[in-house]
């Protein structure tokens, strides 16, 4: 499964250093190239929502992800035909039409994994969600980083083409995955998930999270021009930055998944609020810091800090979203609520991106790299304000009596059907 999350999310950031140049050279403005890029995770996010759940309590694991996988390799290979399109509006139109494609795939692809993993180990929400991420981000990292030398070495069509061969080959093996059919629900259990939808207090966290991925994607697009522009540095250099960043998640994400688990998810949430504008304030860095230089070396110090601050985020937001809506539903927490929460999660991630690359796209033309980042990081202080202010209110829940503890809930279920 580990290997599905790899090569799905190497193709999803693998664009980001070079599909810029390539637009520039193409006279493709930067509004459209966030278009390209951000249709991915919109397809992902309608996946997420809708396709996921539908395709997972239909069919067996391993028939989900190898139907993915076929669906995700053709859509990568026709978007690597893209250069033989010369016509400007027709390769712009086509160019989000197979992104959003793979997007869809590859949500599908996700929420599977995620779902199976909360699953099979219910107890450990933090510790198997962070590995996952650790091997989600660890595909992030290296994507932009391995675009940017497949690009300088061979163009766009080869850094396109290959992880679209390797995910369409992963389709047979899937077939030797362990099967986690899917089970009738009750329809008690289907009315309470209309109180997921409809509760705040147990949605927030996804926003947090969302806004997470707004900070660790806004910069992305932006980062390879502004770099040859200002250190005479190539795609190379600015895919191997952003492999500092994600390389900093996927070595601290497995230790704040064992922490999150031993000491509690809120903790840990109402500590990225605190910590994540000062460390984006840095990777401009913001102008008003004017004793901080803009250098090479700043820039890879800043995106290491983020790279610690933005997974104490991530990782936290399922188990608190567990943790609240287990308090405030008498204990209760059904399956097939953990399913709908994971599902959410798993759309969260493409919801910021997309939100973060299309808003850098726009701003791009107007703001200088550093007043376009230092402004958002003055502007997350607001999501901050109102992620600590939740985080001391359920603090503050949690310490009044329950008549079932998420905890109890999950020992109980060991070992239950993940409606898969």
């Amino acid at each position: 499964m580990c290997i599905f999350h790899i090569l799905t999310f190497v193709f999803f950031n693998l664009p980001y250093t070079y599909l810029p140049l390539y637009n520039e050279a193409r006279k493709i403005s930067t509004s459209w190239t966030g278009l390209i890029l951000g249709a991915a995770a919109v397809g992902l996010t309608l996946a997420c929502l809708f396709v996921a759940p539908i395709a997972i309590n239909k069919f067996s694991t391993r028939i989900v992800l190898s139907c993915s996988s076929v669906g995700m390799g053709i859509s990568i290979f026709l978007f690597s035909l893209m250069d033989l399109v010369k016509e400007g509006v027709a390769y712009t139109i086509f160019s989000i039409i197979f992104r959003f494609a793979s997007g869809v795939f590859g949500g599908v692809i996700n929420v599977t994994i995620f779902a199976a993993y909360v699953a099979i180990y219910p107890e450990y929400v933090a510790t198997v969600t962070s590995i996952g991420e650790s091997v989600l981000n660890g595909a992030v990292a290296f994507g932009p980083f391995l675009g940017g030398v497949l690009y300088d070495a061979s163009g766009f069509v080869a850094a396109s083409l290959v992880p679209g061969v390797l995910i369409f080959l992963c389709a047979l093996p899937a077939f030797y995955l362990p099967s986690l059919n899917s089970k009738k629900r009750r329809a008690a259990e289907e009315e309470t998930s209309l109180k997921t939808l409809l509760d705040p207090w147990v949605l927030f966290p996804l926003w947090h999270l969302a806004s997470a991925q707004i900070l660790i994607s806004y910069h992305m697009p932006l980062l390879s021009p502004y770099v040859d522009e200002a250190f005479d540095a190539g795609v190379v250099w600015s895919g191997a930055a952003l492999l500092v960043s994600t390389a900093v998640i996927c070595i601290s994400s497995p230790l704040l998944g064992f922490l999150i688990d031993k000491f509690g998810p809120v903790k840990m949430l109402l500590a990225s609020s605190v910590l994540l504008p000062p460390v984006y304030a840095l990777i401009g860095p913001n102008p008003l810091l004017s004793f901080i230089p803009a250098s090479r070396a700043q820039i890879i110090i800043a995106l290491a800090l983020l790279g610690l601050a933005v997974p104490m985020a991530c990782i936290s937001a399922l188990p608190v979203m567990f943790q609240v809506y287990s308090s405030r539903n008498g204990g209760n927490l059904p399956i097939i609520i953990i399913n709908q929460l994971v599902s959410f999660y798993c759309a969260s991630y493409p919801i910021g991106i997309f939100i973060g690359t299309m808003v850098s796209g726009f701003v791009a033309p107007y703001a200088s790299f550093a007043w376009s980042t230092g402004s958002l990081s003055l502007i997350y202080i607001a999501q901050s304000i109102l992620c600590i202010a939740y985080c001391v209110n359920v603090m503050r829940q949690a310490n009044a009596p329950a008549e079932k503890s998420a905890d109890t809930y999950v020992m109980e279920n060991r070992g239950a059907d993940p409606g898969m």
